[in-house]
C-alpha cells in the first residue's frame, strides 16, 4: 500500500468517529422529543440541514476509501441483484434530497412502488423486470457508488426530470443516467473526467462542483474492467458505465 493510499485510509477512519457522532446527535434530538425536549420549526430545520450535511460527508469519505482501494485493485465481489444496487443508489441519494423519499423507497418491497415513488419525484426507471432480479457477481458497493455519483450530478443539472436506463446482458451491466438540464458543451468530454477539473461558469451550465465525481466514477468502473463514458446529446447530458459481471450458475 503506498503512502497516499494509507494517509487517505487514515483519513476517512479518522473522520467516522466525530461523524458518526453527529449523525447520531442530530437523529436523536430529531426522533426523541420526550426525552430531549420538542422542537421549534426553525429548530428542526437547523438540525435537519446538519444531519444531511453529516450524511454527505460520511458518503464522500466511504467514496475517497473506495477509490483508493479500486487504485490497489481491491475488489469486493458479492452476489446481488441489479435491483439492489439502483436501490442502494436511489436511497443514498434521497437521503441527501428528501429524506422522507428515501424511507419511502427503502419500506417499497414492490417494484412497482418502488417505480411509482421514483416518477412522483422526477426520476424514471427503465428495466426488465427480469434483469432486476437476476443474480449477478459484482462490486456491489463500488457500482452503487458510481450510480450514487451520476444521479447526484443529474440532480444538480435537471430541468423537470432524470432518466435512469438498466439493462444486463450475458456479461454486461449497463446503466445510463440522463438529465434534462443544459447539457456538457462537447468541449469539455474529455476533461470532466479529469480531477479537480471544472467546467467554466457559463450561460446554461451555472452550477460548479469540486471536480472529483467523475474523476472517482471512472476509476472504480475501470477496476472492476468496465468504462463510464457522456453521450452525445442535444438536449441534456447523458451518462453510461458499462461493466462486466459474471452470472450466478
Amino acid at each position: 500500500m503506498s503512502i497516499q493510499n494509507i494517509k487517505t485510509a487514515h483519513l476517512v477512519h479518522d473522520l467516522k468517529n466525530p461523524v458518526n457522532i453527529i449523525e447520531s446527535g442530530a437523529r436523536s434530538l430529531l426522533d426523541k422529543p420526550d426525552r430531549y425536549g420538542p422542537l421549534n420549526p426553525k429548530q428542526e430545520k437547523v438540525i435537519r440541514r446538519m444531519l444531511r450535511n453529516a450524511m454527505r460527508l460520511r458518503h464522500l469519505a466511504n467514496g475517497m476509501l473506495e477509490v483508493d482501494m479500486a487504485a490497489l485493485g481491491v475488489l469486493n465481489v458479492v452476489d446481488c441483484t441489479l435491483s439492489q444496487i439502483l436501490r442502494t443508489a436511489l436511497v443514498e441519494l434521497f437521503d441527501l434530497i428528501d429524506p422522507v423519499v428515501s424511507d419511502a423507497l427503502e419500506d417499497a418491497t414492490a417494484v412497482e412502488k418502488f417505480i411509482s415513488i421514483l416518477k412522483a419525484n422526477d426520476v424514471t426507471l427503465e428495466a426488465n423486470p427480469v434483469h432486476l432480479d437476476r443474480k449477478i457477481y459484482i462490486d456491489e458497493t463500488k457500482m452503487a457508488l458510481i450510480v450514487t455519483n451520476l444521479l447526484s450530478n443529474a440532480f444538480k443539472y435537471k430541468n423537470k426530470c432524470v432518466n435512469v436506463r438498466a439493462t444486463l446482458n450475458d456479461d454486461t451491466l449497463e446503466i445510463a443516467v440522463k438529465d434534462d438540464g443544459p447539457g456538457i458543451p462537447e468541449t469539455y468530454h474529455q476533461q470532466i473526467f479529469n480531477s479537480y477539473f471544472q467546467c467554466d461558469k457559463i450561460e446554461g451550465f451555472p452550477v460548479r462542483g469540486h471536480g472529483l465525481g467523475l474523476a472517482g466514477a471512472l476509476a472504480l468502473a475501470g477496476a472492476m474492467g468496465g468504462s463510464l463514458s457522456i453521450c452525445k446529446s442535444p438536449h441534456g447530458a447523458e451518462f453510461v458505465v458499462h461493466v462486466k459481471v459474471r452470472p450466478q450458475s
